[in-house]
């Protein structure tokens, strides 16, 4: 198989495109944009929190609202509660939510932390061109993966943010 052979070949069998390097044939694949955090919300949160953030009455607080905008002024709050889970009672206007969130630390790589915390930002409102200010990098994450915590630490985080 010399000069255009290959991709001739590629073509005939329908397959992705091809570039001949040298006697090797190379697929040409598309790159790789990391994790979708839409998929990861759907597998790992939308259970309790729903799929438009909203939650579950009694169990799991809506991941939008006025509350997030206290809380979103943190920005390591979010990826420390899918870190390290969050315990104890919240409480917002006329509701109150008993659910218990489990720790992802395990379960979630850091780029997917950081795709998770995007996905959650735009529920909120926040716009593909949001500023990186409010999602975290995975620098950020695996500092926070490091540093101790808790799901009791993330609920008096919680409430040192909405004063409450």
């Amino acid at each position: 198989m010399r000069g255009g052979a290959p991709l001739a070949m590629a073509a005939a069998v329908n397959v992705a495109p091809a570039v001949a390097v040298g006697s090797a044939l190379l697929l040409a694949l598309p790159a790789y944009a990391g994790p979708d955090g839409a998929t990861l919300y759907a597998e790992q949160c939308a259970a309790c929190h729903q799929a438009d953030g909203s939650g579950t009455v009694g169990l799991a607080p809506p991941l939008t609202g006025d509350h997030w905008l206290r809380l979103g002024a943190d920005r390591g709050y979010l990826p420390t509660v899918l870190l390290k889970g969050l315990a104890g009672p919240i409480q917002l206007p006329g509701r109150v939510f008993v659910g218990s969130m489990p720790a992802f630390a395990s379960v979630l790589k850091d780029d997917e932390v950081v795709a998770l915390v995007a996905h959650v930002r735009r529920l909120q409102g926040a716009s593909d061109t949001a500023p990186e200010s409010s999602v975290s990098s995975i620098d950020e994450v695996k500092a926070l993966r490091e540093a101790p915590g808790s799901p009791s630490r993330s609920r008096q985080r919680r409430v040192q943010a909405l004063g409450s």
